[in-house]
């Protein structure tokens, strides 16, 4: 039995004993690309939209190396900054493989929406809008609603139980073997990782509000805030950076010390 307390401890431990060497990593593959990425998000009716595509797509490869990075350094501690760095370049690759089948697997589930909507004479090409440009039955609309649901509650259950993807493929390695560890690893402690994930999210939107409806207000009395390049922006963007990092930061942690203590509770069954 995994006690997700200690788990905690161990986490808080982690990050106190080696802040130092964590600081590079959330600076530079987290904080920085995101702040670039939300003040380029925020001008994204006065740039090219594929500039604006590109730039999300090489943040979200730098934040992935990011979490590989620290869920690395958690697993082992001993082997220092430059190993898990290695170790995160290294399987890059199988996470980008692993997720991209789990993306597969959730535009298949979701298939049904667009089967949906194409017979009912939708053009699928102008929804980059969203539905409500769309003219639906009532018939229909009820359905994509009741199914969006199902679907959205199906997802959140997926990552749930891949929340230890990328520590399994760290130590473990594989892309979909890995898929398949992690499924088996998360089995029997679903709800509570449901409650400490939850906790996770609340803060994180709580410290967003915080910057960007609190501090952002006072920065506003003071500073343009209209300009997508301006001082305010980018101030707010590198705060939302930060936040966005620490929470980027617990969780990859935790999924690794999480990762540890299933394997040993397993371990453990197996031999008893």
């Amino acid at each position: 039995m995994v006690n997700m307390s200690n788990v905690w401890d161990r986490t808080a431990e982690f990050l106190s004993d080696h802040a130092r060497a964590l600081t590079p990593i959330v600076l530079i593959a987290l904080v920085l690309p995101n702040a670039i990425n939300t003040l380029v998000g925020g001008a994204s009716a006065t740039i090219n939209p594929m500039i604006v595509q590109g730039c999300a797509l090489v943040y979200a490869l730098i934040a992935l190396w990011g979490q590989l990075a620290v869920a690395g350094l958690a697993l082992d501690p001993a082997g220092g900054r430059r190993r898990a760095m290695a170790a995160a370049t290294g399987n890059l690759g199988r996470a980008i493989g692993a997720m991209l089948i789990v993306f597969a697997v959730i535009v298949v589930f979701a298939l049904p929406i667009f089967g949906v909507l194409a017979a009912s004479g939708v053009d699928l090409s102008q929804l980059r809008g969203g539905l409500a440009q769309a003219t639906l039955s009532r018939g229909t609309a009820l359905f994509i609603s009741l199914y969006s649901l199902l679907l959205a509650m199906v997802v959140v259950f997926v990552a749930i139980r891949l929340a230890l993807l990328y520590p399994v493929i760290l130590a473990e390695g594989g892309v979909l073997a890995a898929v398949k560890r992690a499924w088996a690893l998360s089995r029997g402690m679903v709800w509570k990782m449901i409650g400490v994930w939850l906790l996770f999210v609340v803060v994180y939107l709580v410290a967003g509000a915080a910057v960007t409806s609190g501090i952002g207000t006072v920065i506003g009395l003071f500073g343009d805030m209209t300009a997508p390049f301006s001082v305010g922006r980018i101030v707010i963007a590198i705060l939302s950076g930060f936040v966005t990092a620490a929470f980027t930061l617990v969780v990859a942690a935790f999924s690794a010390k999480l990762y540890r203590a299933a394997v040993a509770a397993r371990e453990g069954a197996t031999l008893a």
